[in-house]
């Protein structure tokens, strides 16, 4: 019996056995051959079958895989956007905190440089006031001083005037 490496159930069912004495029933080998014949043939059938479901899942797993990949790499590129986005954000929070924080900085210094210039301009009206007074004060001695001086010429006057009236 030769023997090939792979068998068809064509190899099978046209394989001629060599006879001896007392050999098998040739119709009973030939029944047997046929009966594996078609269970061969139904083997490949079925076996062609799974090779082609075999290639479709392989192609099918193929996309999952590349599907997979993009969705890795979509992943990873919104992580990336998410971590940009939320640094950038913190950069800006911090440069908006930091800008208030002079401006804030800023409006004290100018609220204290007008508080001493109000304090300066108080201090000089009160300097001014004291001045007034102190003028007006000296103004109302000098016009007493007057009215005194008058009162007094006035009496003199009427002494003289009433002297003189009672000489003639």
């Amino acid at each position: 019996m030769t023997r090939k490496k792979t068998l068809s159930p064509i190899d099978i069912h046209s394989h001629n056995f060599r006879t001896r004495l007392k050999g098998y029933d040739k119709d009973d080998v030939k029944l047997f051959l046929n009966a594996i014949a078609e269970s061969y043939q139904e083997a490949a059938i079925e076996n062609a079958k799974l090779s082609r479901e075999v290639e479709r899942l392989d192609a099918s797993l193929e996309e999952f895989r590349s599907r997979e990949n993009l969705l890795k790499d979509a992943l990873y590129t919104a992580q990336k956007s998410a971590d940009d986005l939320k640094a950038q954000a913190s950069r800006e929070a911090q440069s908006i905190v930091k800008e208030a924080e002079l401006k804030g900085e800023q409006s004290v210094r100018e609220a204290m440089v007008r508080a001493h210039l109000v304090e300066r301009q108080i201090m000089d009206l009160k300097i001014e006031r004291e001045t007034l007074v102190s003028s007006l004060k000296d103004l109302i001695n000098r016009l007493n001083h007057l009215l005194s001086a008058i009162e007094e010429n006035k009496d003199k006057e009427n002494i003289q005037t009433f002297t003189r009236g009672a000489s003639e």
